[in-house]
């Protein structure tokens, strides 16, 4: 089986603190001497502390930054035509609802250069780690929302991030499929200056999260640096398509449904297990909203209520109104 990115949990103790980590882990129903953290629950804990704290700066902001202010930035982006014209508006918008960090937008020889720093120094060295985490986070965010407006895997070509996280135990920026060099302060994303060009689909936007999620979600499936088996990756993007069974997915593959068993199974891989890491990861995401479970058992292709339950039980150890309870 590919190894799972994961992602070291100082990164999120260095983010939020270790009391905050254990309440987190609590919630989440994830043992609380975890020391390394799927991406993808990395990526829960950090969206639970803003929803706990309502401050999507995590503190690092002298003053909260309200949930909603990143959506202000992606919906400024995607009135755009282009990538770049997106970037643009991007940079732009940020001078205005995120005074924490500063985006920058400048052109080299054949890319186009996205910077995420700090706005001002940071104290001390905790908090300069702190800030440092904080600039990864907002620039896999960014990028997610952006692969989401183009519909485009947007493979960065270099991808350059803070010297002071070198000796952390774990990259949380390799998710976003390039090699990282680390030097200077902030982060930097270069894309290709033909990527530019790439159109701006029209698709309907209210809030930030679930979007990038499943963008974040179809980004370490793909991760070329993760040796994660294409077959896996395909199986993924087909469940996030909507398709529920092994039948559909196999005929969406163009391959029959033994084929796709025996290429999974060459990986110590099954398409029930597949699936089910898959139901189980949305369903916690589903739960964290407030829609009825009769919809989540059908999001999820599940035949009723009734089968919503057992799966939840049997995957989360909890029946879904308890999960939602736990959430607070």
């Amino acid at each position: 089986m590919g190894v799972i990115p994961q992602v070291d949990t100082g990164y999120l103790a260095a983010l939020v603190g270790d009391a905050r980590v254990a309440h987190l882990f609590a919630k989440a129903g994830i043992a609380p001497d975890t020391e390394r953290l799927d991406m993808a629950d990395f990526w829960r804990c950090c969206a639970e502390n803003i929803r706990q704290t309502g401050d999507e700066s995590h503190g690092t902001a002298l003053h909260p930054v309200p949930p909603g202010s990143l959506s202000l930035l992606v919906m400024a982006a995607k009135e755009a035509d282009t990538l770049g014209g997106a970037l643009h508006r991007l940079t732009e918008a940020a001078r205005l609802v995120r005074a924490e960090v500063r985006l920058h937008l400048s052109h080299g020889r054949g890319i186009l250069r996205l910077t995420i720093s700090p706005a001002t120094p940071a104290p001390g060295l905790a908090e300069t780690m702190r800030m440092a985490i904080y600039c990864e986070c907002f620039a896999i965010v960014i990028h997610c929302a952006l692969r989401w407006m183009t519909g485009r895997r947007l493979d960065p070509v270099r991808v350059r991030g803070a010297a002071e996280l070198r000796a952390m135990g774990g990259e949380l920026l390799l998710a976003l499929g390039a090699p990282v060099a680390r030097r200077g302060i902030g982060v930097s994303i270069d894309y290709a200056a033909q990527d530019q060009t790439a159109p701006i689909l029209p698709r309907r936007y209210t809030a930030w999260g679930e979007a990038e999620f499943a963008t974040f979600l179809d980004m370490l499936a793909q991760g070329d640096p993760m040796p994660v088996a294409s077959d896996h990756a395909r199986v993924i993007e087909a469940l996030h398509g909507g398709l529920h069974t092994q039948e559909d997915v196999a005929a969406a593959l163009g391959i029959s449904v033994p084929t796709l068993r025996r290429r999974l199974a060459q990986d110590n891989l099954t398409f029930r297990d597949i699936s089910a890491e898959f139901r189980t990861r949305r369903l916690k995401d589903l739960l964290a909203t407030q829609m009825p479970l009769a919809a989540i058992a059908e999001q999820l292709g599940l035949s009723d209520e009734r089968s919503l339950r057992r799966f939840a039980r049997d995957h989360l150890g909890l029946a879904p109104a308890e999960y939602r309870g736990r959430l607070g």
